[in-house]
């Protein structure tokens, strides 16, 4: 994995995705927790999907950098290689337009900001390495595959959801529910494809409230414990192998699910 070809991938798609959770935060009714805007995997289509608005989805498709549009099974693809975020803005507004919807009601403005390599306005989309976008789909498919079989049967768990102010894919379990949500006690699981603390893509277990780093569990290797910042295991998806990912994956929730309650 070519982690400089990942990050020029991840960094093109962290842009293009704020254009899925915009399609709903602009035309639903207004949600101050932004859930509106969150996407759930989509197997059929090896995508991100927006939430329905008036039967249309919006999605995006990782391995070849478009977004897709879908209505009653029929889809549309808009590119956004060598456009710029207007000119995909613009296609978009029109193709929802055309199906119905107030396209031209699309708000660019975000409830929080993205990282500078991320936003980049003004510059065009560029084409980056196919390996690279065909490993991070792989990824996402993987965690959503993982976490599903893992919480599916959890009462306690989240829908498995994808936030496009992180580009994390990943599920909340409630150990002990509180009145006020910062007393809450809960876990999270989940995949990011790599930020400002970890360049690589990783998965990972983050413990709420956050724990004495004196009473953390041993982890097997390769999963490390990250302190800095925020407290929770880390598995970075560069030490396992393809034929060992849904094994390993699989054991770190499993285990982390089982530790971390106890630990909270």
């Amino acid at each position: 994995m070519d982690l400089i070809k990942i990050k020029e991938a991840r960094e093109e798609l962290h842009k293009l995705v704020q254009f899925v959770g915009m399609v709903p935060r602009s035309l639903l009714k207004h949600d101050p927790s932004d859930s509106n805007a969150s996407l759930i995997w989509d197997d059929k289509y090896k995508a991100l999907m927006s939430q329905e608005v008036e039967g249309v989805t919006v999605g995006l498709s990782i391995h070849n950098q478009r977004l897709l549009v879908v209505k009653h099974e029929n889809s549309l693809e808009i590119p956004a290689i060598d456009k710029s975020t207007d000119d995909v803005l613009d296609e978009l507004k029109n193709t929802l337009t055309n199906l119905g919807l107030e396209g031209s009601e699309l708000k660019t403005e975000l409830p929080y900001e993205l990282p500078e390599s991320v936003t980049k306005l003004g510059q065009p989309f560029k084409e980056v390495d196919k390996e690279a976008l065909q490993s991070l789909e792989d990824l996402y498919g993987v965690t959503y595959k993982v976490l599903n079989r893992v919480f599916s049967s959890n009462d306690s768990a989240s829908e498995i959801r994808c936030w496009p102010h992180h580009f994390d894919l990943a599920t909340l379990v409630t150990v002990e529910k509180h009145e006020d949500p910062e007393e809450a006690k809960s876990i999270g699981f989940g995949f990011s494809p790599g930020d400002g603390g970890y360049e690589e893509p990783y998965f990972y277990l983050t413990p709420w409230p956050y724990p004495e780093v004196k009473k953390l569990y041993e982890l097997d290797a390769p999963a490390i414990w990250n302190t800095e910042g925020w407290v929770g295991a880390v598995l970075k998806a560069n030490e396992l192998t393809s034929n060992t990912l849904e094994d390993s994956l699989t054991s770190f929730f499993e285990t982390g699910l089982e530790k971390l309650k106890s630990l909270l």
